[in-house]
Order: structure tokens, then sequence, then C-alpha cells
């Protein structure tokens, strides 16, 4: 006969082999170490950013918009004041643009550093900095591709096409407003995961004060539907690739549609304000005619597009091509911007 002991003994093994396993250190560290990984390559690559735009720091001010933004602006020179927050506010026409996010950060950069160039600089550097971790952790977040999304921000962050951006200081606006939309774009993820008023409320607090950096980001609640259907993969009823990041609630096409609208009316309204602030370069332009518009813009974006592949021959402005404007118009009186 088998002991009573030892029957006790495999019927208390047995029940331990049946009993639900209980979360424990182990199961919890491979999140921690994937954490710990991703805070780590976040270090490194703001830290590629620092040391790349380095050779920045001895620039100084350039002859073109730096004075009238920054060197010959009293209220800028004044410092962050209510004064200055006033201006910035009230103007909707300086400079031909509105952007009083903008405005103020050169008033702080006053504050901090005078009109010593170099503060101004660094920070344009930092923000770029932190705008590449952002696209790090957004696209990581909604894709789930660590490596992947690693290599399209750090080719953010170092593309020669940024470069003017970043060390030009009177270019605050793009660093800013891109910075403060990839913070909206992230809480866009966070509010997908679990739609609810304070998260869309975030994000459109976030998408507002892009608009104030640079109305450049008024197609923000198009990109959003683009993330809707990919990588997202919100549209129910539609044949889309899975979530890699999670798992996001579902909703009909009119629906998402209907969530935009609210980010619409910031886009309108910023537009309105933006065609008032440039109401005298529209005039100055009025007379070329919209068939020659159209024509520069294909132009434009066909080349910034080739740029990005292959970033030869950069400068500040280009010239069009005679050819395509109306004779006795000299090549300067036509430019567009990168």
């Amino acid at each position: 006969m088998t002991p009573v002991s030892t029957v006790r003994s495999k019927s208390r093994i047995q029940k331990i082999k049946k009993a639900p396993t209980q979360p424990s250190a182990l199961k919890l560290k491979p999140s921690f170490v994937r954490d710990r990984q991703r805070l780590g390559l976040s270090l490194l690559l703001f830290a590629a950013v620092l040391g790349f735009y380095s050779s920045i720091t001895p620039n100084g001010f350039i002859g073109y918009d730096d004075p009238g933004y920054i060197l010959k602006n009293a209220p800028v020179k004044d410092g962050l004041t209510w004064g200055t927050v006033k201006w910035a506010f009230t103007n909707p026409d300086y400079a031909s643009n509105y952007h009083p996010l903008t405005c103020l950060s050169h008033a702080l950069d006053s504050d901090l550093f005078g009109l010593n160039p170099v503060g101004p600089h660094w920070e344009n550097v930092v923000l770029h900095g932190l705008s590449a971790v952002l696209l790090f952790w957004i696209l990581q977040s909604a894709t789930g591709f660590r490596w992947r999304s690693l290599m399209v921000a750090a080719l953010f962050a170092l593309h020669p096409i940024n470069v003017e951006s970043v060390a030009w200081a009177a270019e605050r606006k793009n660093v800013l407003s891109m910075f403060l939309v990839l913070l909206a774009l992230l809480a866009y993820i966070w509010y997908a995961r679990k739609p609810g008023v304070a998260r869309y409320a975030a994000v459109a607090g976030l998408f507002a004060m892009g608009l104030l950096a640079k109305p450049q980001v008024i197609t923000f609640p198009f990109l959003l539907m683009l993330f809707d259907y990919w990588p997202l993969a919100r549209i129910r009823g539609k044949d889309l690739p899975a979530a890699q990041g999670g798992d996001f609630p579902q909703s009909n096409l009119k629906s998402l549609i209907w969530e935009k609208v609210p980010l619409l009316a910031l886009s309108a309204a910023s537009a309105v304000v933006t065609m008032n602030a440039q109401r005298e370069a529209i005039r100055d332009l009025a007379h070329y005619g919209l068939a020659l518009r159209i024509e520069n813009a294909i132009i434009a974006y066909a080349r910034y597009i080739g740029k990005a592949f292959w970033p030869a021959r950069l400068v500040q402005l280009y010239p069009h091509p005679t050819g395509c404007f109306p004779s006795g118009k000299s090549a300067e009186q036509f430019c567009y911007r990168c």
C-alpha cells in the first residue's frame, strides 16, 4: 500500500500544477526591458541631434527675417511682458504672419539670452531633438515596430532639408509648430485607444497651439484621417491591416469624419486669420494669374519631394525657371521658399 504521506504529497503537487499562475516579477521583466530600451534609444536619438547640430553654436543672426522678428522688434526685445503678450495676440498682420506663440518664444529668448544668438539657436536644436523623439514614440506606439520607427525618426532628425529650420533663428516657427503638432498626434493615439472628452480636448488644445506657432499645420485633421486608416485601423467594415501597436476601437467612417469637425473648424479659423495677415502679399501677386500660381505650386512640390530623396544644392531661396513666367520678369521677382 502507498503511504498516506506520499498520497498527500502527490495530491498537493497536482493542485499546484492546476492552480492558475500568478503574475510575477519575471513576467513583468520583458515590459520593463522594452521601456528601458525605448528610453535608451530616445536618449541616443536626442544626443545625435545635439551632436549633429553642435556646429551652429558660433552662428550669428542673419539679415533676412532675423532683424524684423528679433533684432528690431521692440515688443520682443522688451521680453515676456503683458504688453508683449497683448501685442502678439492682437497684431494679426505682423510680418505678414499670425504666430503669437512664436513671437512669445522670441520674447522669452530675449529675457533669457538678451540678443545673444547662441541661446535661440540651441533652443531650436532642442525643439528639433524633442520632435525627433516624439516622432519615434508616435510611430512605435501606432505600429508596434521599434527599429523601423527609430530609422524613420533618425532620418527626420538628420535630414539636410531640415537644417535651415534648425540653424536659422527666425525659423523658430517651424520647429515650434512641428513640436506641438507631434505632441497633438501623440495625444490623438492616446485618445484613439480610449476615446473621451478630456483626451479629445488635449488633442484640440495642442493642435490650436500648433496653429498659433505657425499655420503650416493646418492639414492636421486630414493627417488624422490617414492615421485612422493606417496604422490605427479605426474604420469599421474596411479590410485594413491589423494594428500592430495595440487594439484601437473601431467606428464607422461617418463618425470618424464628424469626430474631426472641431479640428477642421480650428483649421478654417486659422486659414481666415492667415489670409487676412497675408493680404498685402496676396494683393501683390493678384495680377500674376491663377495659371501661373498653379504652375508654380506644381514645380515647388515636385522639387521639394525631389530634394527629400536627393538633398543636393540646397539654398535659402530658389529662383523659378524663367521659361515658366511672362517675359520681362526677372527670376529674382519670383522666388519660393524651400
